[in-house]
């Protein structure tokens, strides 16, 4: 096997190549597999060597479409990946194969079986039958698939995978949303919006994205509080010894609204973001003190921005109040004002703190405006096969292993897509 060396100039005129890809049919005893099978040529080791193993067997990839790329992975690829070295070229090659069948558009008769069963595949622990209308179902081991999950969220695949399973399938999203270390999952979510400048817009809406996803859920929104967290070193702005869960990810989620309002300003990313915090604001806890900072420096911000926000963020800070009556702002400020005038002046601040204290209690239930609780649910796009395929396909162009690509042929993606 192999002992019959070709270069790859020579492979359009091999006669062997010409009968494999020719109409002509070939019994499984025919001697011609052995000949086949003795020829070989040297591996390609370069992008310029790729390309002249496409152009020389262009032939024969029209006749054996797709059937050309299992000789061909080397560790070249079209493009320089910017992501850290990956640690297993066939799990990369895999999960983005995966993305692009779970990708496909609809049959005009038949719905996607690749996504239908992404949505429908149920926990190996799980020994419920599936329904009869399920025709593509399978069971996987998910405490191994939320481990790997949570160990690869530096890649856009894979955190392009999370949103899919979490969007898409309930079984997945339930037992995430049970598990006691919800921490192993939504640090790396945040750590990429923490290096929101690093990372391309697609990757962060995902991340964001998943973060919505999870606080529609109220269990998830007082779990994170009760998670004590120590050491957060990625976050710079300021040392954390010690902070919930819950605190931090309020402390990302503004950070990364600020940094929108300043540099991108994506009205898509602003909305997202807000409308977690939303979510989150019914069952804050015991917050950390720069979190509690930074949501009043965040209503400071907007109200004076945008008035309509106003009542998102009165929803953020009722937490003082007993129930879900909210004051209207005007008042309040009135109510609180009166009394301190009437307490005399060069008040100390403990004494000020003593009046607002007493005025919470006092304050007249009747006059108080009652809000609906504020809940919002990620919904995707009419169309989101428009932002997903050219997406996922760009993932493939740039992360994809040994796989040429001509730059000149791309229609679906810009080149400097991120």
């Amino acid at each position: 096997m192999g002992s019959n060396s070709s270069r790859i100039g020579d492979l359009p005129k091999n006669e062997y190549l010409k009968k494999l890809s020719g109409t002509e049919s070939i019994s499984e005893n025919d001697p011609f597999w052995n000949q086949l099978l003795s020829f070989s040529f040297p591996a390609p080791t370069s992008s310029t060597e790729l390309k002249l193993l496409e152009e020389a067997t262009i032939s024969v990839c029209r006749s054996l479409a797709g059937l050309w790329t299992v000789f061909t992975l080397g560790g070249v690829g079209s493009k320089a990946a910017a992501s850290p070295e990956l640690s297993s070229p066939l799990a990369n090659q895999s999960l983005l194969l995966l993305l692009v069948l779970a990708n496909l558009t609809d049959a005009s008769d038949a719905p996607n079986p690749y996504r239908q069963a992404i949505m429908s595949f149920k926990n190996t622990q799980d020994s419920s039958p599936f329904p009869s209308s399920i025709p593509h179902a399978f069971q996987i081991n998910f405490n191994s698939l939320y481990t790997a999950l949570c160990e690869q969220q530096t890649s856009d695949q894979a955190t392009l995978l999370l949103y899919t399973l979490l969007h898409q399938n309930s079984n997945i999203r339930t037992y995430m949303l049970a598990r006691t270390d919800m921490e192993n999952l939504v640090l790396p979510i945040l750590e990429i919006l923490y290096h929101v400048e690093e990372r391309n817009s697609h990757h962060v809406y995902m991340a964001l994205i998943i973060l919505l996803i999870l606080t529609e859920d109220d269990g998830f929104n007082r779990s994170i509080h009760e998670v004590i967290l120590k050491n957060i070193t990625w976050y710079s702005e300021r040392v954390l010894t010690e902070i919930s869960l819950g605190s931090l990810l309020i402390l990302v989620v503004i950070r990364t609204i600020q940094y929108n309002m300043t540099r991108t300003r994506d009205k898509y990313l602003h909305t997202n973001c807000l409308a977690a915090l939303a979510n989150m604001s019914a069952q804050f806890r015991s917050l950390h003190q720069y979190a509690a900072q930074r949501i009043i420096s965040l209503f400071s911000l907007l109200s004076k921005k945008h008035n309509k926000v106003l009542e998102q963020a009165t929803q953020s800070l009722r937490g003082s109040l007993s129930s879900n009556d909210v004051p209207l702002p005007d008042y309040v400020i009135t109510f609180f004002s009166s009394r301190l005038l009437q307490a005399g002046a060069e008040l100390s601040v403990e004494r000020v703190l003593e009046i607002i204290k007493q005025g919470i209690v006092a304050l007249p239930k009747d006059r108080l405006k009652k809000f609906p609780e504020l809940k919002f649910k990620y919904v995707e796009e009419e169309q989101p096969e428009e932002f997903f395929i050219p997406y996922v396909w760009s993932l493939v162009y740039n992360s994809a292993v040994g796989l040429y690509w001509n730059p000149q042929d791309i229609q679906l993606f810009t080149m400097d897509s991120d």
